[in-house]
């Protein structure tokens, strides 16, 4: 009776000690890091918001911009310039996480977006001071959103990883609701007022404050030199897709083969060989690519479409849309559930369906209603909504913990670089009337030819982005097993 006695007290303390190894030490490092990113995450997001908002407006109202202060055939930069900026920042952003404190970080990137608004507000008179402003306000308000997604990805368990990156997603999609809300109803008045948005951004300077971890990286330097390097390659990749031009196809071509000196040769660089050879990773970032193409130019094709076939006013079209990023929103709250239930190689698949059937529908239906065509940009936009949590949540599988912070910053790269590449090449096939002579499906010649040839293009890259989730799920389905 005693051994039995002694062998059940065994047995509970031995159940004790197992549940008191799976709790996480209260007092550790990792687990006090854990609570100061949660409770740091609604300032951030918020201010990330405000900032993300500006992005949509503004690419609903560039032309109102260009043509009000004589500047028409130039408005397009108020929109590819800032997504250019925005491509190199959030690299940046993203690297620098790995050395310095966020609330640092996270407080410069606040007072730049209120210099920025500031500064666009006051100088609303002159076009260059405008760009201007909306290039600092784009850097400005990105930090927050780097920050998050760093700390998100480094600090927090798989389950609130999946979940965080959702809850980031549907912020995003919020801010484009907001934006091309705010943009119809505020450019029906003035459009500089718009400019003056993000400045709510100063009442959460206390949160950031207080809540917002401060924590220092340590260990390797800081590598200004291939950092700086690796932004004017990434600069000047955008630049020539906007501005296509042979003696800038030349400057990139060499300072792509210095950055490669550099990374094979150099004794310390940031981007390590084994860094960019790494498959899985360089897999995620061509799919998030693709999927991220055409991410830019759901909003200004409806504006052309309400204004050149369906004749209807620019705040009519921006409620549309509001509705559309509504939807983004919702689908970005449960995709951390979805990805739970699919896991991401059948979650990206179902985004690459979703964004065909969005694209190819518009192109079918673009003569037969606007609400109609707004129920295909929902299922567009519902289908690249989906597809960033799996994407994401990738780069946590495909590299170590401290190469996180350049992996996230690679990946936010590669995504607002691809959308601006893609803005560029809507607006240049936008801008060519050979390209509407022609329309399918029973489409007349003219505006809404053009409009739905462009949704065919995109839904053409929506085909290629599933034809590359096809080629990479196995290794992806491989990362997702070894966890």
């Amino acid at each position: 009776m005693t051994e039995v006695t002694s062998t059940a007290a065994q047995s509970a303390q031995s159940a004790q000690a197992a549940q008191a190894q799976t709790q996480p030490d209260p007092n550790s490092e990792a687990e006090i890091n854990r609570r100061k990113t949660k409770k740091s995450l609604p300032a951030l997001l918020t201010i990330f918001l405000l900032g993300t908002l500006m992005v949509q407006a503004f690419n609903l109202v560039f032309q109102n911009v260009g043509d009000s202060l004589g500047m028409s055939a130039n408005a397009a930069l108020i929109s590819t310039l800032p997504g250019i900026v925005l491509g190199v920042v959030c690299m940046l952003y993203g690297t620098l996480c790995d050395f310095i404190s966020p609330k640092k970080m996270t407080l410069f990137g606040v007072f730049a977006l209120i210099f920025g608004s500031l500064l666009g507000f006051f100088g609303s008179f002159n076009f260059w001071i405008v760009l201007v402003a909306r290039i600092i306000q784009t850097a400005g308000g990105q930090v927050a959103g780097s920050v998050f997604l760093v700390m998100a990805m480094k600090y927090l368990n798989n389950k609130e990883r999946a979940f965080y990156l959702g809850m980031f997603n549907a912020v995003y999609y919020a801010s484009s609701a907001v934006g091309v809300f705010a943009g119809g109803l505020i450019a029906s008045i003035d459009w500089k007022y718009l400019l003056l948005v993000p400045l709510l951004s100063v009442f959460f300077i206390p949160l950031i404050i207080k809540d917002t971890p401060d924590i220092s990286g340590k260990g390797d330097r800081i590598d200004i030199f291939g950092i700086s390097l690796f932004a004017v390659v990434a600069g000047l990749v955008a630049i020539y897709f906007s501005f296509p031009s042979g003696w800038i196809l030349g400057l990139l071509a060499l300072f792509v083969l210095a950055f490669a000196a550099y990374v094979w040769k150099g004794k310390n660089p940031f981007l390590s060989k084994r860094f960019l050879t790494n498959k899985g990773y360089m897999s995620v970032l061509l799919a998030l690519f693709v999927f991220y193409f055409f991410n830019f130019a759901c909003v200004p094709i409806y504006n052309v479409i309400g204004d050149q076939i369906y004749h209807i006013s620019l705040s009519q079209v921006s409620l549309c849309l509001t509705v559309v990023y509504i939807v983004a929103t919702l689908v970005g709250c449960i995709s951390g559930a979805i990805i739970a239930a699919l896991g991401r190689v059948r979650m990206l698949v179902l985004s690459a369906v979703l964004m065909i059937i969005g694209a190819v529908g518009s192109a079918v239906l673009i003569t037969s209603g606007f609400w109609l065509l707004t129920f295909m940009a929902c299922i567009f936009i519902a289908g690249i909504t989906m597809s960033y949590t799996p994407l994401y949540d990738s780069f946590s599988v495909t590299l170590p913990q401290d190469e996180n912070g350049r992996g996230v910053g690679i990946g936010d790269l590669m995504m607002n670089t691809s959308a601006s590449i893609g803005m560029a090449v809507y607006s240049g096939l936008m801008a060519n009337k050979g390209f509407g002579s022609r329309g399918f499906f029973g489409v007349s010649a003219g505006s809404a030819a053009q409009a739905s040839n462009m949704f065919l293009v995109m839904g053409a890259a929506a085909v290629v982005a599933l034809l590359i989730v096809g080629v990479v799920h196995k290794h992806l389905s491989r990362q997702q097993a070894a966890q």
